[in-house]
């Protein structure tokens, strides 16, 4: 194998080499078409983590991580996994351990960390990768022994917030190895919380001051009055009838304060909370609010008015300077406006042209005034799944497999118009992102959109860039304007639906040109210019693709669509989104839209305790209660 060495003395994989054992594995291995564009993507690939590397090692302090927006299909995690084998082949040659490079790899899901780890030992033939998560603890010898590290992106995050706070002992924990430093960091899709978001209201300041005992108020004077102040001020804002929803508090913090709040904090965690008069989790949620208070001292806050709710903001970017730079794996890089405020710190490199053709792919468009945010489409699901359950069986026909997107409150009931004539499989928006679950569906169904909190756009904007004054708030938190941080919130939807449909068949490359086999996608979009933005965002994305009007109405007469003859599966995906407590079956049969008669034959079945469903439930932490006798009885499923 060629080795690239230079005056870093570093043994680095040659971008040529790797081209050409990645295509061997792409058309013999995986037996996929390897068209040149592709080739071209695979070469620069192998080139940024070479140049990273040599950044890494040479001038950690001031290395900018670059994105690499390869799009769905182009072997972004198969072309990682075969380099970092590649790599610690390389390794296991080295003259010295300081020749060496070792590799941290950091992914969404635990099961890709698993994965990932899997197919770079595959590859290499021997044990080089070890993949340390919560499920799954490797030893810390294995870690510090293991040439490529696989983690999952919480813990990335977890520790590079320990730099920021000095304790770097955290951030060592995955960057140091036998040789050294970690001088190669690949993050495999988009860090979707980047941005640490603070908020506290007068309602849990108040109950933050209520759980702290007499004798620390009185040791900790300034921070009691800071929490007393705050509180204050919110509940005079939540009495008046002010027009202005967004004003800047303060521009910097004050570190008086913020020491004064990190001692009540230090104090408060060593309390014992009375458990008749605290739930067992107060003292993490006192801790977490009194958490959120210090950070907002220590930089910004801004106050907020969403609907009848008044808070106070803060936000912190948690990748602080001085971090080694990384290489993000990211399809959809170009819509992420984060890396636009980044300047500096990130850039996105040019890809080649002609990577991926998506002229296979039809997009039907229907646009609509109503709402597709998660409360709307939750209140209204009981009207509009059938509606679109009934179009979809005359539309797409029952040869066709439907991977079908909903708000995750929709999912449960959704699952039950999955029939013969329309096989439905579906997911939800916060739990689809870099899944191969759908890989084999033709058809993809966008309904409803995971629009972003506005304080969320702000916060990111804020933790980049620093905080606006009042005036540019109120200039850009206006909702019906194009503003930048309308703008940010437009683009973070593009980012999901582009996402959403790459989940289906079209992800696959099929020929030299770089297509996929043919699939549709059915989207609903609002009227206005967000529809807009979010379909040129489409097509910007996947070159090629086809779009067309779809003719369907979310809104009008209640319409019946078959729905499969069980309850089973639609109350075991229910209980298996709600939290711990008990559910009462009223509200299962409202949320499902069962029949009584339904209802009464589940309850018969969770009786006998040999039952599938029972089984299933039990399994889940779920177990059936009863209370009262006759016709006062009332019927729980309660979640443990």
């Amino acid at each position: 194998m060629q080795t690239t060495i230079g005056p870093h003395g570093l043994a680095l994989v040659s971008p040529q080499d790797f081209s050409v054992r990645m295509r061997k594995h792409w058309s013999e291995t995986l037996n996929m078409p390897t068209p040149p564009a592709l080739e071209a993507a695979h070469r620069l690939l192998a080139e940024e983590f070479q140049r990273l590397i040599v950044n890494n090692a040479t001038d950690q302090s001031h290395c900018a991580s670059v994105v690499l927006p390869l799009p769905t299909g182009s072997g972004k995690t198969q072309g990682t996994c075969l380099y970092a084998s590649m790599q610690a082949e390389l390794n296991l040659c080295a003259t010295e351990s300081n020749n060496s490079v070792g590799i941290v790899i950091i992914t969404r899901l635990i099961e890709d960390a698993d994965d990932i780890a899997k197919q770079i030992n595959g590859h290499a033939g021997r044990v080089v990768a070890v993949a340390h998560h919560t499920k799954n603890k490797a030893d810390a010898m294995a870690v510090f022994n293991s040439d490529v590290l696989v983690i999952c992106h919480q813990a990335f995050l977890n520790a590079a917030k320990g730099w920021s706070v000095q304790d770097r002992d955290r951030w060592h924990r995955i960057s140091k190895w036998r040789g050294g430093d970690r001088h190669l960091v690949i993050i495999d899709e988009a860090l979707g919380n980047v941005v640490e978001s603070n908020r506290v209201t007068a309602s849990n300041l108040t109950t933050v001051l209520l759980s702290i005992p007499h004798d620390l108020r009185e040791e900790r004077p300034k921070a009691i009055k800071a929490l007393e102040d705050m509180v204050r001020w919110l509940k005079t804002k939540e009495a008046g009838d002010a027009a202005d929803n967004t004003e800047l508090l303060w521009g910097e913090g004050s570190e008086n304060i913020t020491q004064e709040l990190r001692l009540l904090r230090e104090a408060v965690s060593r309390l014992n909370f009375d458990p008749s008069l605290y739930n067992e989790d107060a003292p993490s949620v006192v801790d977490e609010m009194l958490q959120d208070v210090e950070a907002m001292f220590a930089s910004f806050a801004y106050y907020f008015k969403s609907g009848i709710q008044h808070s106070i903001n803060s936000a912190t970017y948690l990748l602080p300077p001085g971090l080694p730079g990384a290489v993000i794996l990211d399809a959809t890089a170009n819509n992420d406006l984060l890396y636009q405020l980044l300047e500096g710190r990130v850039y996105v490199a040019a890809i080649p042209p002609n990577v991926r053709d998506y002229s296979n792919v039809t997009v039907h468009a229907a646009r609509t005034s109503s709402g597709l945010g998660k409360s709307v489409c939750d209140d209204t699901k009981h009207l509009r799944l059938p509606r679109l359950a009934q179009h979809l069986a005359q539309e797409v026909g029952p040869d066709r497999s439907v991977f079908l997107c909903v708000h995750k409150h929709s999912e449960a009931l959704a699952k039950t118009f999955s029939t013969d004539n329309l096989k439905l499989n579906v997911g939800h928006w916060g739990a689809i992102d870099g899944k191969n679950t759908w890989k084999d569906c033709d058809v993809a169904v966008i309904y409803g959109l995971p629009y972003m909190d506005q304080r969320r756009a702000i916060n990111n904007l804020f933790a980049t860039q620093g905080p606006q004054d009042t005036a540019w708030l109120q200039d850009n938190t206006h909702k019906k304007q194009i503003n930048l941080v309308n703008v940010i919130m437009q683009r973070h939807l593009s980012t999901s639906v582009v996402q959403a449909i790459n989940r289906i068949c079209c992800r696959r490359v099929i020929d030299e040109q770089g297509r996929c086999l043919k699939a549709d996608v059915y989207i609903l979009l609002p009227m206005h210019w967000q529809g807009d933005a979010i379909l040129d965002d489409i097509q910007d994305n996947m070159p090629g693709i086809n779009i067309v009007p779809w003719a369907f109405e979310p809104n009008g007469p209640k319409v019946y669509a078959p729905r499969s003859s069980s309850a089973h599966a639609a109350i075991i995906s229910l209980m298996q989104g709600r939290g711990a407590g008990m559910t009462p079956f009223p509200l299962i049969q409202r949320e499902l839209s069962l029949t009584k008669k339904q209802i009464s034959r589940v309850k018969e079945q969770m009786l006998n305790g040999a039952s599938n469903i029972a089984k299933a439930l039990r399994e889940m932490g779920v177990n059936y209660l009863v209370t009262g006798s006759g016709r006062g009885s009332k019927s729980y499923l309660v979640k443990v």
